[in-house]
């Protein structure tokens, strides 16, 4: 017994030196981005005509790897990618969509991977700068981790994964802003770094439109981190617009928008995941989303129909300056992505 005692304690010494090893490795190398990161500075750029109207849409592709035949571990589901089959299935439908739209000013993309394990590898944000022939694109890395040691069965391993912008004009500068916030260590480790894509265009009454790509934090119980954020993020937007520009915010808050009603998306609508961004934050701002359609699907399951949680995270916020001519949500049944896409146009007001 006492051979099998040592033995034991041995082991267990073994295991518990390995985990310490494995938090320090992975802790020294942690991603620790700049608060404020240059992008993209032009030498020369274009100027927006205020007088004419521009067209944004705005969609979290879920790496192409979150169709509707997946769920996801995050979400209470089991899985993290779907075959090379069905993810080169998707990224080819999420190509031909966004081909589909190239009238479209600009694109705001979230969860698109730079070099993943879950999307095999592939650099989307290459392929689809290729794609989209005549845009100028700008990425802002929000995830990256070399080993993501969850779910224990199948880990999702190395992901290198943020937000794309794709322009048709030319912005004075790109840049990538760092939300201040976020988990406690070792979590964090492992976690995003939040961030916002940042683009600058100077306009023909002298003043600046300033597009952002946003893809604020989920996953966050008790909502400490998201409040904390949403109010970081308020303020340079008030900031912004107190200079006298232009401001159109585009992306994945993981919160819903102010105005929603809640019965209008059905009894499918996601109550348990219905946190609404406070007017008191942005009075006076525009929240410009589709009330007919969902943006968002629980993935704790595959995708049914009239079964399937659904919610609607995705929309723009705009300044008091800038108003929508027109937003509509294209309901692709998240048959490539837990998220459906986003079309807005805009006018810029006196």
């Amino acid at each position: 017994m006492g051979r099998f005692f040592k033995l034991a304690l041995c082991g267990l010494g073994a295991v518990v030196l390995f985990f310490c090893l494995f938090l320090l490795y992975f802790t020294l190398g942690d991603y620790k981005p700049q608060p404020r990161e240059l992008l993209f500075n032009a030498d020369k750029c274009d100027t927006l005509d205020v007088t004419k109207p521009i067209s944004v849409l705005s969609w979290n592709i879920g790496y192409a790897g979150l169709d509707k035949d997946m769920d996801f571990f995050y979400d209470g589901g089991e899985m993290v990618r779907p075959s090379n089959a069905q993810y080169k299935k998707n990224m080819d439908a999420i190509g031909r969509y966004l081909e589909s739209k190239n009238n479209t000013d600009f694109f705001l993309i979230q969860e698109i991977d730079e070099d993943a394990k879950r999307s095999y590898g592939q650099n989307q944000v290459e392929h689809f700068s290729n794609l989209l022939c005549g845009y100028h694109s700008y990425f802002a890395l929000n995830y990256n981790v070399r080993f993501v040691p969850l779910p224990v069965t199948e880990p999702m391993g190395r992901v290198r994964s943020g937000l794309a912008a794709f322009s048709k004009f030319v912005p004075s500068v790109a840049e990538r802003y760092a939300f201040p916030f976020n988990f406690d260590w070792p979590e964090r480790v492992f976690m995003l770094d939040r961030c916002f894509l940042m683009m600058r265009f100077p306009t023909s009454d002298n003043r600046e439109l300033v597009l952002i790509d946003t893809h604020n934090s989920a996953f966050d119980d008790g909502g400490k981190i998201r409040k904390a954020e949403l109010g970081y993020f308020c303020d340079f937007l008030l900031k912004e617009y107190s200079k006298g520009n232009y401001v159109i915010v585009g992306g994945d808050f993981n919160q819903c928008p102010n105005g929603i009603d809640e019965q209008a998306l059905g009894s499918s609508f996601d109550k348990s995941e219905f946190h609404v961004i406070p007017d008191s934050l942005l009075y006076g701002w525009n929240y410009v989303f589709d009330m007919s359609k969902p943006t968002n699907r629980r993935a704790d399951m595959p995708y049914v129909k009239g079964k399937t949680k659904v919610t609607l995270i995705d929309f723009f916020i705009t300044s008091p300056n800038v108003s929508a001519v027109s937003v509509c949500t294209d309901n692709l049944e998240f048959e490539n992505s837990d998220h459906n896409p986003v079309n807005a146009i805009f006018k810029f007001e006196e």
